[in-house]
C-alpha cells in the first residue's frame, strides 16, 4: 500500500492556513460561489451553452461539450463512490454533503465546463495574443472553486486537487478524440 503521508500533511497545513484566515464575508462569498456550481448549477449551465452552440449551428462543438462535461462528470461519481473517502469536519457547510469527497466533483465539473468553454473559444481566436484570455479566464473560476470547497471544509487539498487534475484528464482525452475524428 503507498505511504501518502505526505498527501495528509499538505492537506493539514493547506486546512490550517485557510482556517486561520477564512473571514464570515469570505465564508458568504465562497457558499454562493459553491452553490452555483454545484451539480444542478454546471449541468444548467453547460446546457444553455449547448443551447447557444446548436442556435449557432455548431451542433459538433455542442455534442462535444456535452459528452466531455457529462461523462468527465459520471466518471467522477464512479471514482468518488469506489474510492469512498469521508468528507471533512464541514464546520462552514449550511447543507451537509451526504457523499464522499475524492475527487472533488465541483473542481472536476468547473474544470471540464469552463475548461470545455475555454477550447471552445480558442478554436473561433485568431489573434494570438487574445487566445490566453479564455485559459486565464477559466483558470480564475477554477481556483475560486476549488478554493470554496477548502474554505467551507467541505474537501481537503487534495480531493480538489485530484478533481481538477480529473477534469483537464477528460478534457485532454475529449480533444484528443475530437481532432482524431476530424482527420
Amino acid at each position: 500500500m503507498p505511504d501518502f503521508a505526505w498527501a495528509h500533511t499538505l492537506d493539514t497545513q493547506v486546512a490550517l492556513a485557510i482556517a486561520k484566515g477564512a473571514t464570515p464575508g469570505l465564508r458568504a462569498f465562497m457558499e454562493g460561489l459553491s452553490a452555483a456550481h454545484g451539480p444542478r448549477g454546471i449541468a444548467v449551465l453547460t446546457a444553455a451553452v449547448a443551447a447557444l452552440l446548436i442556435a449557432d449551428r455548431q451542433r459538433a462543438d455542442a455534442l462535444w461539450l456535452l459528452l466531455v462535461v457529462f461523462g468527465g462528470a459520471t466518471l467522477n461519481h464512479l471514482l468518488k463512490h469506489t474510492i469512498q473517502r469521508p468528507r471533512p469536519g464541514m464546520e462552514y457547510l449550511g447543507a451537509v454533503a451526504t457523499d464522499f469527497s475524492f475527487p472533488s466533483g465541483h473542481a472536476a465539473n468547473t474544470t471540464l465546463l469552463y475548461g470545455a468553454m475555454a477550447v471552445l473559444l480558442i478554436r473561433h481566436v485568431r489573434a494570438p495574443g487574445l487566445r490566453a484570455l479564455p485559459a486565464a479566464f477559466a483558470g480564475s473560476v477554477v481556483l475560486l472553486v476549488g478554493s470554496s470547497r477548502l474554505v467551507l471544509g467541505a474537501h481537503r487539498f487534495s480531493d480538489v486537487a485530484a478533481g481538477v487534475l480529473l477534469g483537464v484528464l477528460v478534457l485532454a482525452i475529449g480533444e484528443g478524440v475530437r481532432r482524431a475524428l476530424q482527420r
